[in-house]
């Protein structure tokens, strides 16, 4: 063979090298510029796991799940509104108050239903009812506020005048749990995972738990929406399957977590930001639950309903815009 065809050779079998090659490489880059990115922002909170999970296992398929995890509610809030993020999990009253003033805010589903208890000092007397509470000093975080608002609520209804029969002062949590410790009030409803945490390192105590509080005002049913995640109208109409895809996986991210709080802990104390002990508490502490869209908007209205004497000023009714499915 001549030294011309050993070079015509050579060029052909680097021409089908470079061919194959490229036939490899093809397919990768088509299913990454497929993948659609799901960007979530979430508090630094337990009622953040089961999302946390979704994105470290990214259930759905062709869906990248990413999920941030922020400390400012409002500076969240703004990102979402301003199309920098595509869900927000945040306190179910903030989203009813931005929707009520006009923002594009569209709640995709709650996930936790109890999440609070009433927490004081050993040193303190019992306080293992409702009426205990009268003449005692309670600290709540600010006006308005979800555990103002219920707090008032189930004072009254046992009974108790939130304004004549005992004190309640305002301060945001970090400082409430200094002034329990220093004995300064008696007691002050907390969120998990800081209750867990003042619990276990504080040697503070739970005096009554809010979901059994809640129960003992509606027939038994513990669940009074606490957390929900919220995107915008327009996301929402371009991703409804998405959207019920991510409420399925949801469900089962649940249902992991709830079966599992050691596990749950171990992957996620770091993110959180507290001890594993206390991740692995606050669990079985918060009730975790994900209705369906129908069910989750009925028990909504029912307890804005209930609630909205004891919110500053009036407040309008949530229309079906509000909830998904959104029907435009």
């Amino acid at each position: 063979m001549t030294a011309s065809n050993n070079r015509c050779l050579r060029r052909l079998r680097f021409l089908f090298l470079a061919l194959c090659a490229a036939l490899l490489t093809f397919p990768v880059v088509s299913t990454q510029a497929e993948m659609q990115i799901l960007r979530l922002l979430v508090p630094k909170s337990s009622s953040s796991l089961p999302l946390l999970l979704l994105a470290e296992e990214d259930p759905i398929p062709g869906v990248e799940v990413q999920a941030t995890v922020f400390q400012n509610h409002a500076q969240a809030l703004a990102l979402l509104l301003r199309g920098e993020a595509d869900l927000l999990l945040t306190g179910t009253s903030q989203g009813w108050e931005n929707y009520l003033s006009g923002s594009p805010l569209l709640m995709v589903g709650t996930g936790i239903w109890g999440v609070s208890f009433l927490v004081g000092s050993k040193d303190c007397p019992p306080i293992n009812t409702i009426a205990d509470l009268a003449c005692k000093s309670i600290a709540l975080p600010f006006p308005g506020s979800p555990l103002d608002f219920q707090t008032r609520f189930l004072l009254q209804h046992h009974g108790l005048d939130p304004d004549r029969d005992l004190k309640l002062v305002y301060s945001p949590p970090p400082q409430t749990a200094a002034l329990l410790l220093k004995g300064q009030i008696d007691a002050a409803p907390l969120p998990e995972p800081l209750v867990s945490q003042l619990v276990i390192n504080k040697s503070l105590q739970r005096f009554l738990d809010y979901k059994q509080l809640w129960a003992s005002a509606h027939g038994g049913d513990p669940k009074s929406p606490q957390v929900s995640l919220f995107t915008t109208r327009d996301f929402a109409t371009a991703n409804t399957e998405l959207l019920e895809q991510l409420l399925t996986q949801w469900q089962d991210a649940v249902e992991q977590i709830v079966t599992d709080p050691a596990g749950t802990a171990h992957k996620f104390s770091d993110v959180l930001g507290f001890p594993e002990s206390v991740v692995a508490q606050s669990i079985p502490n918060t009730l975790y639950y994900l209705p369906c869209p129908e069910e989750n908007r009925d028990r909504v209205r029912a307890y804005y309903e209930a609630v909205k004497g004891f919110l500053p000023a009036e407040r309008a009714e949530l229309e079906e815009d509000f909830f998904f499915p959104w029907h435009p």
